[in-house]
């Protein structure tokens, strides 16, 4: 089984961006996202629709539409 990236690519596609896939698994996607600034890694979870980008985490629905937008998860050094 592929993994869904229509609404990632709906996404992408509102925002101008174009994409390489580096990786394409069930439970994770990887690549490099090309936008006018520059490009960007990323890691988009198909079963949550989660969209891991080095400055931030992005949450979108089926039809592309950002839900939710945060910061990247932090890892506790102490």
């Amino acid at each position: 089984m592929r993994a869904d990236v229509k609404p990632l690519t709906h996404w992408l596609i509102y925002r101008g961006y174009s994409v390489r896939f580096s990786r394409r698994r069930p439970e994770s996607v990887q690549g490099v996202i090309a936008t006018p600034e520059g490009e960007l890694a990323f890691d988009y979870e198909p079963q949550s629709m989660t969209i891991h980008l080095p400055d931030r985490t992005v949450v979108i629905n089926q039809y592309g539409w950002e839900i939710d937008r945060g910061q990247p998860e932090q890892d506790d050094l102490s």
